[in-house]
């Protein structure tokens, strides 16, 4: 395996490692307000695999009723 072939065969083992959210999507997913939604995007960034930790971590600011 030569250091090119290395992303490409790594996508291939790990799916999804590398999927991203737009804000509506992530918006949508995990039922945000949009400013809220827009802080958390901006601080980890587009990737699914980065977000959604940090909605596990983030403590429940609001209770559904």
């Amino acid at each position: 395996m030569s250091l090119p072939d290395i992303p490409r065969n790594l996508g291939a083992v790990v799916r999804g490692w590398n999927a991203r959210y737009d804000l509506e999507e992530f918006i949508e997913a995990h039922h945000l307000p949009p400013l809220e939604a827009r802080e958390i995007f901006a601080k980890h960034g587009p990737y699914k695999v980065d977000l959604d930790e940090a909605m596990k971590t983030r403590a429940p600011t609001t209770a559904k009723k």
